[in-house]
């Protein structure tokens, strides 16, 4: 009797020793990433991603929160990822992880009013500004590069109403596959300078103890786009956006996560 335990004490130490190394690849039941599920393109991504998530037998649900706290949030672990940001964002954020699939495609366009493209020709005198919303990286970054004032607004309308109202010179506004207020008739007035001002490309970011779902998400995003489902959530969507509201949302979306917080900037 003496002589199997010596045998079984040293083989239990070895299976508590093994056990937690497994169990840490498992996914989470449910995690909680931050957004602003305010306009259609970030409602269309948190319902791809819930998506992907089911396949991996996890519940996503999103917490609605400003843009700059969201990426303070996630990257100091108080939630476990933010929806999707541009490539850059590791550079300022080191505690999250890309996930290393391109969720969308976008351009960043250059609206001003009716026959004013010929100002950004020719020097000026004064600084030009550019109304850009807040929380948009890529549109702050676009505007420094171009020697222009970025103004701050906390929505493309009221981006729209300094810029008809001569406050601003420029908007700077995201198109993203074809989502954004540009397919609005408010902004049917303005002029929409030709080409692009920059181009980006955005990705699903998560804090970095859910590794192991950064590295099996790509597979899943590939698979679902391959089947179709990606391009049919991106249109049923996209339909939507011109009557978009707020009541729009919850219909559209599963498990949404309904935050307490005050949205201050």
């Amino acid at each position: 009797m003496m002589h199997g335990r010596k045998y079984f004490m040293p083989w239990m130490l070895i299976a508590l020793c093994f056990a937690p190394a497994c169990n840490a690849h498992e996914h989470p039941e449910e995690i909680k990433i931050a957004s602003s599920i305010d306009v259609p393109i970030t409602a269309a991504t948190a319902n791809l991603l819930q998506q992907a998530y089911q396949r991996l037998g996890v519940n996503m649900k999103t917490l609605n929160t400003p843009s700059r706290r969201a990426l303070m949030m996630a990257n100091k672990g108080l939630l476990d990822g933010d929806l999707f940001r541009i490539g850059q964002v590791v550079l300022n954020y080191p505690n999250l992880i890309r996930v290393d699939y391109p969720l969308l495609h976008g351009e960043l366009r250059a609206v001003v009013r009716p026959g004013s493209g010929h100002l950004f020709s020719h020097p000026s005198a004064r600084p030009k500004t550019a109304a850009v919303r807040l929380g948009v990286i890529i549109a702050e970054q676009t505007a420094k590069a171009m020697g222009i004032d970025p103004i701050q607004t906390n929505s493309y309308e009221q981006a729209r109403t300094l810029l008809e109202s001569g406050r601003v010179d420029i908007a700077l506004v995201s198109d993203i596959e074809g989502f954004g207020p540009l397919a609005l008739k408010s902004w049917e007035e303005l002029e929409i300078l030709p080409s692009p001002v920059a181009t980006f490309r955005l990705y699903h970011y998560l804090n970095e103890r859910h590794e192991a779902l950064a590295k099996a998400l790509p597979d899943i995003l590939g698979a679902i786009e391959k089947e179709g489902i990606r391009s049919a959530i991106l249109s049923r969507f996209r339909q939507q956006q011109r009557k978009w509201n707020k009541e729009n949302i919850q219909p559209m979306l599963q498990g949404q996560f309904q935050s307490k917080m005050t949205r201050s900037h």
